[in-house]
């Protein structure tokens, strides 16, 4: 109602400045006439509403005082009905109705007041110093339950190599200490959408962005060792279900689902005696893989925000190096003598973010 009013002020400035304008210009013609003929009307029609609702509640909040519960409840639900009402003031209108029907032993229709306030703004509590505590009695029995959140997190990742067959081109395949390899740190980057599914069960589904790697270390070649590291890029799609333990601000939750991993690039870093060498190893890589993953976590809600943090391991059951493809990068075979092994590369990681909740169900306890 107030903004409707400052509307209508601003846009009677705009219309002085106009006619102003047109003075100076010489430019006042009878479409001029007419503009300001439908403006002045429309002024009028503004002004008046704006009366009338203020009016209006004045008069409810005067009636509640005296006692006259009918004739507030009359008021406020036909009175008012056509005023542009803020969110706040929509909010004291159903207060105002909750306690005038309180006052007519008519609990059903306050409690439909209450559930009208609940839809405003789904997280409102009375202010139990300057409200009437028959109100707090009534919103105790309205529970807000976030059915959609949306979310975004960071975090480290350290992956777990896994040497299934060794290979080389200078001593036996399952000569001993060629599978020593060493995680190198990475990050990711994740995003996600929760639905509640039923009770404390919900389904997620995410998109993130990880950079992982690892290094190598082969002794003994040629008199030399041979350093090699290699720096993968994915986006990552996991779809899982998630389950909060319990129902306050702080609740631990555990989660367990599949994610599908997509390489976009894969760089291995060669050195030896000074000597180094970048390549493209993307071509040498399984380009899509699909992992099974388990993590817990916890979180923190603050209203319709919440900051939470988890940690969880990806097992991928398929072979990182693309079969076939073994003796395909002539720099690393003829150079350094390197070839790839059979591997698997399991990721532990660890994030921190924060979620919005996006909506909410009413429920009514009995």
């Amino acid at each position: 109602m107030l903004s409707a009013a400052l509307n209508t002020i601003r846009l009677t400035i705009k219309f002085i400045s106009y006619l102003e304008y047109a003075t100076l210009n010489k430019t006042f013609t009878m479409k001029s006439f007419l503009f300001i003929c439908i403006f002045c009307m429309w002024t009028s029609i503004m002004v008046a509403q704006t009366d009338t609702c203020i009016v209006h509640l004045k008069s409810a909040n005067t009636n509640y005082d005296d006692g006259n519960y009918d004739h507030v409840i009359i008021l406020l639900t036909n009175g008012i009905s056509d005023c542009q009402l803020s969110k706040q003031d929509l909010i004291e209108v159903n207060k105002l109705l909750i306690l005038s029907y309180i006052g007519i032993d008519n609990l059903e229709a306050a409690n439909a007041s209450a559930a009208a306030i609940m839809k405003i703004d789904p997280k409102y509590q009375p202010d139990k110093f300057k409200d009437d505590p028959k109100l707090t009695a009534m919103f105790v029995k309205f529970k807000p339950e976030p059915i959609w959140i949306i979310n975004i997190s960071g975090g480290l990742n350290f992956p777990d190599i896994k040497v299934i067959q060794t290979y080389s081109v200078v001593h036996p395949d399952d000569a001993t200490g060629l599978a020593s390899y060493q995680s190198l740190t990475g990050f990711q980057l994740n995003s996600g959408v929760e639905r509640r599914i039923y009770g404390n069960l919900w389904i997620e589904a995410g998109f993130g962005f990880r950079g992982t790697g690892y290094k190598h270390t082969l002794d003994s070649v040629q008199g030399t060792t041979i350093y090699y590291s290699e720096k993968l890029n994915y986006f990552d799609f996991p779809l899982s279900l998630k389950y909060y333990f319990l129902k306050g601000r702080f609740k631990p939750f555990m989660q367990a689902g599949v994610n599908f991993s997509w390489m976009l690039q894969a760089y291995g870093t060669s050195s030896r005696e000074g000597q180094e060498d970048i390549v493209n190893r993307t071509p040498l890589r399984n380009n899509f893989d699909i992992g099974y993953f388990g993590m817990v976590g916890a979180t923190f809600a603050f209203k319709e925000f919440s900051i939470f943090g988890n940690a969880g391991y990806t097992y991928f059951p398929d072979l990182v190096n693309k079969e076939g493809m073994r003796y395909a990068d002539d720099v690393n075979l003829y150079q350094y003598y390197y070839v790839d092994d059979d591997f698997k590369m399991n990721n532990f990681q660890i994030n921190a973010g924060v979620a919005y909740t996006l909506s909410y169900k009413i429920t009514k306890m009995k």
